[in-house]
């Protein structure tokens, strides 16, 4: 999916954790979540930090970089995790394929992520401005950071909402006014 948070809100069932994620995106818009703000502004490109909302279940990834060109680009797929990816400023591309289609099986790492490179293939691409957020689900493997058609290098802001087992429902209650104390030098 991709849009606007209010937009994919209206979308999502009200109890799922994937709500939770959403809300926390706009408290962040809202100015409800200042720490997460000002790092989000302050942070110096090539730099990503780790905000721990509810353990390795919701946390956040402050991120400031510059796109890249699409052959030094890489897929990723998250076994459990969905992505909220939300660009506070910049634009970019990601391009997407179903992990379900591809004609091998992955190799997962222990945290359950599985990387590998770009073909010659196109797949889906999104293009994302400031704004919009895009909910990637673990059969989605994307590729984040691509420049679009071969534009320069552009600084992207962005925040990543890191979202375990997206469709269960929050359990925790409603509460996501508060994020604990982010971690530097986390990678993405």
């Amino acid at each position: 999916m991709l849009g606007r948070i209010e937009d994919l809100a209206a979308l999502v069932h009200p109890g799922s954790r994937l709500l939770r994620g959403l809300m926390l995106l706009q408290d962040c818009l809202a100015g409800r979540q200042p720490e997460v703000v000002r790092q989000v502004k302050s942070l110096p490109p090539g730099e990503t930090r780790r905000i721990t909302v509810n353990g390795d279940a919701l946390y956040l990834l402050i991120q400031c970089y510059k796109t890249r060109r699409r052959d030094e680009g890489r897929f990723e797929a998250h076994a459990r995790h969905a992505d909220l990816q939300f660009i506070w400023s910049g634009h970019e591309c990601i391009e997407v394929c179903d992990v379900r289609t591809l004609p091998w099986e992955l190799t997962r790492d222990k945290t359950g992520n599985a990387y590998f490179p770009m073909t010659d293939q196109v797949h889906s691409r999104l293009r994302l401005q400031a704004g919009e957020v895009a909910v990637l689900l673990p059969q989605d493997a994307h590729a984040p950071c691509i420049t679009l058609n071969g534009e320069g290098e552009i600084v992207v802001r962005k925040i990543v909402v890191k979202v375990m087992d997206a469709h269960v429902h929050d359990s925790s209650g409603n509460d996501h006014s508060t994020v604990a104390a982010p971690r530097s030098g986390m990678p993405v």
